[in-house]
């Protein structure tokens, strides 16, 4: 039985329709990935879904006594209480029949009743049944495991950030163990390692159905069993993670294309030969064939691809091969200390890429080699010569009270309108879009003017804070192909694991065991995740054989005896 069904769902946003006629199903433990361009109309579906819009055509119908869970992009989280007592609200009827317990037990020490007793079991029964003392530990797991520290846990909620009340939710909504949980871009503020703590809690202990849209590639893989593309108002279902789903749909578009090939020359042959012929000897043999012409059923043409970005960052000089000196460096803000004893070299070429918690300083170790920040002890040297192209991840670089038309051509002033607007059209910016406010722009748009500026500044190291943040999976793999191919530096802070796997030829990593210390490590992501799994099987290993070691000797009775009855055997022997 389906958790929940979807039939003939239309939605539009007048006039532009969104969803068209769409007719799909959830099934209890299913992981989908609905993926699909910016704007396409996935968070649309998810709020239908959820219940959360119901001005649509179609029916949308949960499967009785089932409950669903939704995290939004935009989470509302503004109550005074502290975090931790947000989480304890998913255990309320816990915390209630503790309380009834508690007066249970007062009452029986001032009397003896059968009946005191017998209530206090049952509710007490009923209390395990629903887990017991254990939400303290629940709490605790989830919220670490989602980046909070102990100190967090006492906060108000109402003064956490954006990213932080994000958080909170999805620790709230895990907790609370919902049928269907619906996670819309659910790893957009978590750090890697509170990624692959989500993976791993959705793969080993959720066992209820999830769908996500994420843009977030290696989430995809490690996490969903099934794809749905919506592309063109409708979804397409493919089997097996996002790296299937590729392999599939490069298949589907190949037979596609070939298929309507071989058609268009079968229909080119046989017009040929009816125009040939239907005035001469074969003239029944041509009708006939025109007639199967007219009967045939025709392969639509393949629908080109969307435009997607077209990058090409060209550096303006050369630049020297001595890029980057960290001898000894440290870094801190009165007593919070972000890192010590920072030590690394980079040369031209390289690709850094830069990892680590929230908060660890790697934005701050930019701004370090930019000159805005100088070292509290140590020295960092910057080679001669270089020009620092830097993207921000918060869009700093921006003016929102200009146009994007304004903001691109005070960069090039030389160029004509028409070779402007024909430069941002490679940022898929195109009529009237060149005269959008930058402040009324989405994330997503916000980003791709920022890249164009960034071409613009024809620098031969670039230093990229979270560039595929605010990008669709199209546009990601545009940028990817653009940066791999760029002849100079660059250092990329980044959560994007498979942006790293696929640039990064070193990496530095912050706040390495939570020490405030930092580790430079000569390979790529994968080299790196291959020697943290290593890390973790020897380490179990070398548990267990501390294990064998410390437990008693096997207590040798029985070998005792096997021995007696042996040399008995062997005497019985002997005396025959």
């Amino acid at each position: 039985m389906s958790l929940v069904t979807i039939t003939n769902v239309t939605k539009r946003y007048d006039p532009d329709i969104i969803l068209d006629d769409i007719s799909v199903a959830i099934a209890p433990g299913d992981r989908i990935g609905l993926i699909g361009r910016n704007g396409c109309g996935k968070t649309t579906l998810l709020k239908i879904i959820s219940g959360m819009l119901t001005d649509f055509k179609g029916d949308v119908v949960l499967a009785k006594g089932r409950r669903i869970g939704y995290l939004s992009q935009e989470p509302e989280l503004e109550r005074d209480c502290t975090l931790r007592q947000e989480m304890l609200t998913v255990f309320e009827e816990r915390l209630a029949l503790e309380d009834k317990m508690l007066l249970l037990a007062e009452e029986m020490e001032t009397q003896e009743a059968p009946h005191l007793l017998q209530e206090y079991a049952r509710i007490h029964e009923k209390h395990e049944r629903l887990g017991g003392y254990d939400y303290e530990h629940q709490i605790n797991r989830v919220l670490g495991g989602l980046g909070f520290s102990d100190q967090d846990f006492n906060l108000p909620v109402r003064v956490l950030s954006g990213g932080q009340k994000s958080r909170a939710t999805l620790a709230k909504l895990l907790l609370e163990e919902p049928d269907l949980l619906l996670l819309d871009e659910p790893t957009n503020h978590l750090d890697i390692n509170g990624i692959e703590w989500l993976e791993n809690y959705l793969n080993t202990e959720y066992n209820s159905g999830v769908l996500v849209v994420s843009h977030d590639r290696y989430f995809l893989d490690k996490v969903v069993r099934k794809v749905w593309e919506l592309a063109d108002h409708k979804i397409n279902i493919f089997r097996g993670n996002y790296s299937k789903y590729l392999e599939m749909k490069n298949i589907e578009q190949l037979v596609d294309r070939r298929a309507f090939k071989i058609q268009q020359a079968f229909i080119a042959q046989e017009k040929e030969f009816i125009d040939r012929n239907i005035a001469g000897q074969r003239t029944r043999e041509a009708q006939g064939r025109r007639k199967k012409l007219e009967r045939l059923e025709i392969v639509e043409k393949p629908k080109s691809e969307a435009p997607t970005l077209k990058l090409n960052f060209t550096p303006g000089s050369r630049g020297g091969d001595d890029i980057l000196r960290c001898q000894n460096v440290s870094k801190q803000f009165g007593d919070k200390v972000l890192f010590t004893d920072l030590n690394f070299e980079v040369y031209r070429g390289d690709v850094i890429g830069i990892i680590g918690p929230n908060g660890s300083g790697k934005t701050t170790l930019f701004r370090m080699i930019l000159g805005q920040e100088q070292p509290t002890q140590g020295n960092l040297w910057v080679g001669p010569g270089l020009r620092l192209g830097y993207y921000t991840q918060e869009l700093e670089g921006l003016n929102p009270d200009n146009e994007i038309l304004d903001e691109i051509w005070a960069l090039c002033p030389d160029q004509t309108p028409f070779e402007v607007r024909s430069f941002l059209a490679k940022f898929l910016f195109s009529g009237d879009d060149v005269f959008k406010r930058i402040g009324n722009l989405s994330g997503g748009e916000q980003s791709r003017v920022q890249l164009a500026k960034l071409l613009l500044e024809k620098a031969n190291v670039f230093l990229l804070d979270e560039p595929t943040n605010h990008l669709d999976i199209p546009a990601r793999e545009a940028l990817e192909n653009a940066l791999a191919d760029y002849p100079a530096t660059l250092f990329i802070i980044s959560h994007d694991r498979f942006l790293l796997n696929r640039l990064a030829t070193k990496l530095l990593i912050f706040d390495v065991a939570k020490e405030e210390t930092t580790r430079f490590f000569e390979g790529t992501y994968a080299e790196y995740e291959a020697e943290q799994q290593k890390q973790v099987v020897d380490a179990k290993q070398d548990q267990q054989l501390k294990n064998v070691q410390s437990s008693p000797p096997p207590k040798q009775t029985k070998s005792k005896s096997k021995r007696k009855r042996k040399m008995k055997a062997q005497r019985l022997v002997g005396s025959n």
